[in-house]
């Protein structure tokens, strides 16, 4: 798995945040850089999230301020400040909002299934089961299937949903029928 321990929210990632926002950039609150369609969700101080809580969606990124949509609490305005008082961390999440974790199974918009591997700071490795021909350095690879890795972009463009939690490396197994 992949694992990036943040430093808790604190004046030293004010500046980092504060140089991002005069470039009309934005920052969560450990200063990981923010775009619009980027998932975020809250977190206590010592960074960990609260599951209680559900996430929101940066909509937009005009100068000093982001605008998050929560589907819970509608639209608001938040400045760096704000973001670090929450502790607003980025995310990765499916195509309907869901927090990506690893051993999820996710299936895209076209009905194909697949585990997700890990999720890094950026992107989510998504594993898919089905025995598709793509070609590597001249040679086909068809064997259990393909990883891909996806950025938030790419999981709303397929369309990518968590469809179950409850996967455990121990019961991973291709139910493709080209597999059995």
């Amino acid at each position: 798995r992949l694992s990036n321990p943040r430093p808790s929210p604190s004046a030293s990632s004010a500046l980092a945040m504060g140089g991002s926002f005069s470039c009309s950039a934005a920052r969560d609150a450990y200063g990981t850089s923010l775009e619009e369609g980027d998932w975020v969700e809250c977190t206590s101080k010592a960074g960990i999230s609260e599951m209680m809580q559900p996430l929101g969606r940066v909509m937009y990124i005009n100068g000093d301020k982001v605008t998050f949509t929560w589907t819970v609490w509608g639209t608001y305005i938040y400045d760096e400040n704000d973001i670090r008082q929450y502790g607003l961390q980025r995310v990765m999440a499916d195509s309907q909002g869901r927090k990506l974790k690893a051993d999820q199974l996710v299936m895209t918009r076209e009905g194909e299934e697949a585990l997700i591997a890990e999720v890094g700071d950026g992107s989510a490795t998504v594993k898919f089961s089905r025995a598709d021909t793509q070609y590597s350095e001249g040679r086909s690879v068809c064997a259990g299937g393909y990883t891909q890795y996806f950025r938030q972009t790419d999981i709303d463009l397929f369309g990518v949903r968590v469809v179950s939690n409850a996967i455990t490396r121990g019961s991973r197994k291709c139910t493709n029928p080209t597999c059995i």
